[in-house]
């Protein structure tokens, strides 16, 4: 997958995903400036036809005097209904296709990141935040779009129309915009702090509630479920606390506004009430400075109160940006290539590794595993024996030192192709929320129905398949929630069957069969493991007998090395290991050392 790069600030990146619609943001545009247009127009028309009415006899014909007025200020409103309709449909056409951009986009760049990265977040919260930067982008546009654009463009026509009739008092109405917006944005900069701060509780709060729901199981088990209430309701209180804050934030900026309003429209009455007193004004002037006025602040208040939500949205959308669109922490080089299989050897260098502020788990670490070998790992917990896998395909990134997969640096190729190279069944497989089917299909999304079962009956799983509720449709709900363990390991084996790559990796696959099962099962293995090169990790010694080769782990390095006979004669801690084994399984470094 080719890695997707953004901009790193709000406003570059909802620029980045603008530059499609080009000729949508022009039609916008025009929009707006036809709707400021008509804001100012429609008053000056009713002020031409208030003179007129002014100075009109009754017994004149009024409709004479006033048809062509009237008959312009009704078509205008029928084009403007005509103009508002075309800017809803650019709106429907062009908008939610942006936020589906957006939120695939985002999709895509998070699924690069790295394995720790899933480890340190909630994947509530993670979806969340992808969906809210969708929804907070698309809401900032609308401000642009609906409010600030056009607002800006009326305040401009306004105000050149009021000069034509009073210079000064547009001079006036400039001098309080800019103060009025300038106080706004003041008290407007708490708010924003205030809703970055209530974004992160909102998604403090889903994460908290989707971990508890996923874990249902446990918290009946335990019957905790007003714990869980008592867990889950602290953070709803922090949230209430902050939306309260931001609230508050929000109506004394609105009392300060509101006042500022009705002191100035105050300010203009008198002066308009005084004005046409002394027969400065007509009556049509009247009307116009004083509809044009309140248009001016009107449209002020209502972009000053739309700025409040921009910021709020800003806000949302900075808070969900900071989480996705940070450095991949393992990512492909510029000049990645394609990983080449040709005999599947597999060669650590000199490497070292080591998690966060923990002491180094292998340093100066070398092996070469020949190309088709099998190899058996064994290792109490915490020797290194599922780090050393998973630095194979590459989940965790090495300190120092290469990996070298038929002499190709894991680093120099690119991840997909060494993850289409290697077949990993962990020892506690994830499926999906889907059917049984696609489970299976995930292997090789090309299969066929006929293959996808053919991959079941391999892994000893058609029969309890042809069991269920739908069979190969049924959903096995979440994470495979509806299945029994031994099931579940099962669909994850013929899942691998069917992706049939040429480096195999085992991490207790058959751990959670029974006796029977794992017989067949392990029958499958055997096919499955012809012509690759295989590491099994086990517990249960007995499945290893057939290894070409046992890598005995402890403490991040191998103490033995050698076939299960040759470990046997070595009388040291494999033969050990094997001699006190109970029903196949590796027993406890606890119970070795009582």
């Amino acid at each position: 997958m080719q890695q997707p790069h953004f901009p790193t600030t709000p406003f570059k990146v909802i620029l980045h995903f603008l530059k499609p619609y080009k000729l949508h943001l022009l039609g916008l545009f025009l929009i707006s400036l036809l709707w400021a247009i008509d804001v100012s127009l429609r008053p000056y028309l009713i002020k031409k036809m208030l003179d007129i009415l002014a100075i009109t006899s009754l017994e004149e014909n009024l409709f004479y005097a006033l048809g062509p007025l009237v008959i312009f200020y009704l078509s205008l409103g029928f084009f403007m209904n005509f103009i508002y309709r075309f800017n809803d449909y650019l709106t429907l056409k062009f908008l939610p296709v942006f936020n589906k951009n957006i939120v695939i986009r985002m999709l895509e760049y998070t699924q690069l990141h790295s394995h720790t990265y899933f480890q340190n977040h909630f994947g509530g919260s993670i979806v969340t935040r992808i969906s809210e930067m969708g929804n907070a982008a698309q809401a900032l546009i609308d401000v642009i779009i609906d409010s600030f654009i056009p607002h800006t463009v009326a305040l401009f026509v306004a105000c050149v129309t009021l000069a034509s009739v009073y210079p000064y008092l547009a001079g006036v109405l400039l001098l309080w915009t800019g103060l009025f917006l300038l106080v706004s944005y003041h008290l407007s900069r708490k708010s924003y702090i205030l809703s970055q701060q209530l974004s992160e509780t909102h998604i403090t709060l889903i994460g908290r509630m989707i971990d508890g729901i996923v874990n249902m199981l446990t918290v009946r088990l335990f019957a905790r479920h007003n714990y869980e209430l008592r867990y889950i309701e602290s953070s709803a209180n922090n949230k209430v606390e902050k939306n309260q804050e931001l609230r508050w934030s929000n109506l004394k900026r609105n009392a300060i506004m509101d006042s500022m309003s009705n002191i100035l429209i105050a300010i203009l009455l008198g002066y308009l009430i005084y004005a046409r007193q002394k027969d400065l004004v007509t009556i049509g002037d009247f009307a116009l400075v004083l509809m044009l006025s309140l248009s001016i602040i009107d449209t002020i208040w209502n972009s000053s109160r739309r700025f409040v939500n921009f910021i709020e949205d800003l806000g949302r959308f900075s808070q969900a940006l900071t989480l996705i669109v940070r450095p991949h922490e393992i990512a492909d080089v510029p000049e990645a290539r394609r990983l080449q299989i040709t005999q599947g050897t597999i060669q650590f260098d000199n490497v070292s590794f080591y998690y966060k502020n923990i002491t180094p788990l292998f340093q100066n670490f070398s092996l070469i595993i020949p190309g088709r070998q099998k190899v058996g790992v064994v290792g109490y917990s915490g020797s290194g024996k599922t780090t050393f896998v998973n630095l194979i395909v590459r989940l965790y990134e090495v300190s120092s030192g290469q990996i070298r997969i038929d002499n190709q640096n894991i680093t120099s190729v690119t991840q997909d192709s060494l993850h289409e190279a290697i077949n990993f069944i962990p020892q506690e497989p994830s499926l999906f929320h889907r059917s049984v089917f696609e489970n299976i299909r995930y292997g090789n999304p090309q299969a066929t129905y006929e293959e996808v079962v053919e991959a079941a009956v391999k892994a000893h799983a058609n029969d309890f398949i042809q069991q269920l509720p739908l069979g190969y449709e049924t959903l096995v709900g979440e994470k495979g929630v509806k299945l029994s363990g031994g099931q579940r390991q099962r669909i994850a084996i013929a899942r691998s069957i069917l992706k049939n790559s040429s480096i195999l990796l085992l991490d207790e696959a058959t751990s959670a069969l029974d006796s029977i099962t794992e017989h067949y099962i392990q029958e499958s293995l055997n096919l499955l493991m012809q012509d690759k090169t295989v590491i099994v990790i086990a517990h249960r010694l007995s499945t290893l007998l057939k290894m070409d080769r046992i890598l005995v782990f402890k403490e991040g390095q191998i103490i033995e090395d050698g076939p299960h006979e040759a470990l046997i004669r070595q009388n040291g801690l494999y033969n050990q290991l094997w001699a006190m084994q109970a029903n196949g399984f590796l027993p406890q470094k606890e119970y070795l050392s009582a």
